[in-house]
């Protein structure tokens, strides 16, 4: 998230200009860019930080407008804004936002997994095994979070059935995803040496 988006708006890009042309359509689109990234934003420090930026540089130029460097046609845009700005800002101090549950965070991330199931499990032990994310989850934690995140179906019962067939493969290697991750990247990185 870039708290200097609103900055690098049309509105602004006129404003520093000094172009007055279109000025109310751009000042409407700021407006509205305004409302859709506090209305989608859970994060309140972020919008109220985006907010406090754009505050300031229309502050600067109010400040040149009251010095007569800026065109008098832009100034009633200028004041307008900066008016809005505050009384957002003003407003967004006041609202609670309930933070997202973990359910919530887990769904945003929009990655849906297309590999066997067994795959996810495989790589779920890997990770705790390995200690990748401390060692205060159990093996049940780590896989159900992964299966949470990537919108996959686990139940614990699964989780340690498939551990079990993992256990007693007898091919060349027990650890079939894994060695088909170190396979493809070692690979991709091969390809792109002999470019």
């Amino acid at each position: 998230m870039d708290i200097f988006a609103l900055t690098e708006t049309e509105f602004f890009r006129q404003l520093l200009a000094g172009e007055k042309e279109n000025l109310h359509i751009t000042y409407r689109d700021f407006i509205v860019q305004v409302f859709e990234m506090c209305r989608t934003n859970r994060n309140k420090g972020y919008a109220v930080s985006a907010l406090l930026v754009v505050e300031i540089e229309i502050s600067h130029l109010q400040t040149e407008a009251d010095r007569n460097t800026v065109n008098t046609s832009l100034t009633s845009f200028i004041s307008k804004a900066l008016h809005f700005v505050r009384e957002t800002i003003s407003n967004l101090k006041n609202i609670v936002i309930e933070p997202a549950t973990d359910d919530e965070f887990l769904q945003d991330i929009g990655l849906k997994w297309s590999h066997k199931k067994v795959a996810l499990v495989e790589i779920g032990y890997a990770f705790h095994l390995a200690k990748c994310f401390g060692d205060r989850l159990t093996v049940k934690d780590v896989i159900l979070r992964l299966a949470k995140a990537f919108d996959v179906d686990i139940t614990e019962n699964y989780i340690y059935k498939k551990f079990n067939e993992i256990k007693v493969r007898t091919l060349d290697s027990r650890t079939y995803f894994l060695d088909l991750l170190t396979k493809q990247l070692t690979q991709h990185m091969e390809e792109q040496d002999a470019k």
